[in-house]
């Protein structure tokens, strides 16, 4: 289950990632939560125990006797406690649960009540400390956050970018760093990396010191988020192509449409959306499946006109793309001109934008907030010959302020 944080419990939890970069879980409080101290480990918390080398539940032999224990700091507004917490499964059925020590006692000091939001994440500064924060009452001060996660190395960054970025856009117009040439809708944000020396690349890092995405248009076109090939196990399209360094060209060749402007070749290009909207006319839509916690492409085969799964991400790739690219994202506007054969760029405003919420993320596709876009051509038959145009996760600009938690408005040329 995915729990949804309330506004003000929204606005703490972008407090704390300005300090904690660390993957975290959200658990509700529940009156037998407190009473018993008997909580779900539920799916997205076994797997970020996991992945953190903690716990590993398949392992862990039935009773609480059995259970791993781990040091937990509970920090509160002024100060924080230490308490432990143990991971074990039951004896009767070996359900996967989780109890924090000293819960009934911050429940009676009136710490935690029914109903709170608890945030639990790790320490950056203790290995293997597990940090909880009461997002509802009792929240701690920056201070004890900066003392639990470190510093702000997002706005670390940030002071060195933003000056440079506000220096260049007070320089007025640049040439496109490639040169003469057609406009590429790349130009613009390839530009200002080259202004501020950045090597232009396809890392899944962020662009500035790994901190902060850089992301530069010039029309109310969509944001791009990242882009992330999805997994083709099981599908008609592993049966087609036997590679999977081939399927993404395959799945053009099998879904495409004969190409206007290049023939003999096969084209795909749409945008996909939800099944509510899905925004083609090629009858792919996205299905979120959160029992499976993947994030389904559905299409028609155009052999048997079946309607059926043909790709799929994971929710744990997915969020760990998300966070990888966006630790923080500055969103730049541009203008252009055309002087002689070359076009010219000035950078007007910007945004800077930090922790994106993965839960936001599944209900903007559900909704159609989110759009997945697959660009290319390949050949027909043989080898695979033609261009794919980075097929990407991408948001409308109106949406942005909810999938980002913080969202500071720069101003260029103060």
């Amino acid at each position: 289950m995915i729990f949804e944080p309330y506004t003000d419990e929204m606005k703490v939890i972008n407090t704390i990632h300005k300090y904690n970069e660390s993957e975290y879980i959200l658990i509700r409080l529940t009156a037998t939560m407190i009473e018993k101290n008997n909580i779900d480990a539920n799916a997205l918390f076994r797997d970020l125990l996991l992945s953190k080398g903690l716990v590993k539940y398949e392992d862990l032999l039935n009773g609480g006797k059995n259970g791993v224990r781990k040091n937990a700091e509970f920090l509160l507004n002024e100060t924080q406690v230490s308490l432990k917490m143990n991971f074990y499964r039951t004896m009767a059925r070996g359900d996967r649960r989780f109890s924090i020590y000293g819960l009934s006692t911050l429940f009676k000091e009136g710490k935690v009540n029914v109903g709170d939001l608890l945030y639990i994440s790790f320490s950056n500064l203790i290995e293997n400390d597990l940090i909880i924060i009461n997002l509802t009452n009792n929240t701690p001060t920056e201070v004890e956050l900066q003392n639990a996660f470190g510093i702000d190395e997002i706005a670390d960054s940030a002071s060195r970018l933003i000056p440079q970025v506000k220096a260049i856009a007070k320089l007025g117009y640049h040439r496109n760093s490639k040169g003469t040439g057609e406009l590429s809708p790349k130009d613009s944000g390839d530009t200002l990396e080259y202004l501020l020396g950045i090597k232009t690349n396809n890392s899944p890092e962020a662009d500035f010191e790994g901190k902060i995405e850089i992301k530069t248009k010039l029309a109310k076109t969509l944001d791009t988020l990242f882009t992330l090939r999805p997994r083709f196990d099981g599908t008609k399209i592993e049966k087609y192509e036997t590679k999977d360094r081939n399927r993404v060209s395959a799945f053009a060749r099998y879904y495409g449409y004969d190409s206007d402007k290049h023939e003999g070749y096969k084209s795909l290009y749409i945008t996909i959306g939800s099944k509510v909207a899905p925004q083609n006319n090629r009858n792919f839509y996205l299905e979120v499946n959160e029992e499976d916690r993947q994030v389904e492409i559905w299409g028609q085969d155009p052999i048997t006109n079946k309607t059926e799964i043909t790709a799929y991400w994971f929710f744990s790739d997915l969020q760990k793309e998300l966070y990888k690219k966006h630790p923080a994202t500055l969103w730049v506007k541009a203008k252009k001109r055309v002087v002689g054969d070359t076009v010219e760029f000035c950078y007007t405003e910007a945004e800077l934008s930090r922790s994106p919420q993965f839960s936001t993320f599944i209900s903007l596709i559900k909704s159609g907030g989110i759009t997945y876009d697959w660009r290319g051509y390949t050949s027909m038959e043989g080898a695979y010959k033609g261009k794919n145009h980075g097929n990407a996760w991408r948001i409308r600009s109106k949406y942005r302020q909810h999938l980002f938690g913080t969202i500071e408005v720069i101003e260029l040329l103060e």
